[in-house]
């Protein structure tokens, strides 16, 4: 273990860990991030009643007092647990590399693609065992049966998400392979056959499932013991999600969930942290990229869970 003082703050490389980005990753766009300053705190949810749906007397006769009336709050609480993985850049490396390579840099991406993919399957364990989610599983009639009805889950869920946090839900999450089973299912076929596009895609798909938007996960996990043979699986399975996400997020927005970030550690940027020092002993150069953050589910009423899409 290096001495407290050998190690420092890269900014320089820390600035490469928040702009690199892997699109394939879904996290930031269905739980948004929220700074916060403290590593663990109380949150307020707002109006969990849903007072402001309340008709409440309003006529005042002269002299006397305006009805009363408020919102109540209840809370829940999160911890930003330290993400962090490190990796050695041997000098041997370093006198051998051709001058395109720059062993710093490819490590803190190669660092900060593990910790995005972390985030991302861990997203998608909060979202799968939620208990407060609605649920519904389609595998005894998948849809890769032509006769099965993906618009009538899809309008269900609908109504189930309005009806529970009375938002109209605006995104959908969809595993590619479920995507591709989607757009070529006859019921969607038949819904868009006189678009002038005539190729069903994202966009397209959106709109015949009445959201702002479909997110279409690529991401890919190993499953293997290191040293095995891979065993490569999508991250999001083949479960499928509607979901309200709040476009500005903020504690007092309902929202499906949201990630808080622990802004307050310092040399922080945005949640992240790239530290390095060097081991005489070893001969090389450590590198450690570290994030700060917990998913929440915020109102489980604005997701709702749809099982087995394709059996």
């Amino acid at each position: 273990m290096p001495e407290v003082s050998q190690v420092h703050i890269d900014t320089a490389l820390t600035n490469v860990s928040v702009q690199y980005r892997n699109n394939d990753f879904l996290a930031d766009r269905i739980a948004p991030p929220v700074p916060v300053r403290k590593q663990s705190d109380r949150y307020y949810v707002y109006d969990a009643e849903r007072e402001w749906l309340r008709a409440t007397a309003d006529d005042r006769a002269p002299g006397a007092e305006a009805n009363e009336v408020n919102f109540s709050l209840s809370s829940d609480s999160y911890f930003c647990a330290d993400h962090a993985l490190e990796a050695a850049i041997p000098d041997e490396e370093r006198d051998n590399a051709d001058p395109a390579i720059q062993p710093e840099i490819d490590r803190t991406e190669f660092l900060t693609e593990k910790i995005g993919l972390n985030r991302e399957i861990a997203l998608e364990t909060v979202f799968r065992t939620d208990s407060g989610i609605t649920e519904v599983d389609v595998s005894a009639d998948p849809w890769t049966d032509p006769a099965s009805d993906p618009l009538a889950v899809f309008s269900t869920a609908r109504q189930a998400i309005f009806q529970k946090c009375h938002r109209r839900p605006n995104t959908i999450v969809l595993p590619y392979a479920v995507f591709d089973t989607m757009r070529n299912h006859p019921a969607i076929v038949d819904r868009v056959k006189y678009s002038a596009l005539g190729v069903v895609g994202e966009e397209l798909l959106a709109q015949v499932l009445e959201v702002d938007r479909i997110l279409v996960s690529r991401a890919f996990k190993n499953t293997a013991t290191k040293g095995q043979t891979a065993s490569v699986t999508p991250i999001w399975g083949s479960n499928a999600y509607m979901l309200y996400v709040a476009p500005r997020p903020s504690l007092k927005q309902v929202s499906a969930a949201y990630s808080f970030v622990w802004t307050g550690a310092g040399g922080s940027v945005e949640g992240g942290i790239v530290e390095r020092w060097r081991e005489p002993r070893r001969k090389a150069d450590m590198i450690r990229v570290q994030k700060y953050y917990d998913h929440k589910v915020i109102a489980p009423g604005a997701s709702y869970r749809i099982l087995g899409c394709l059996g």
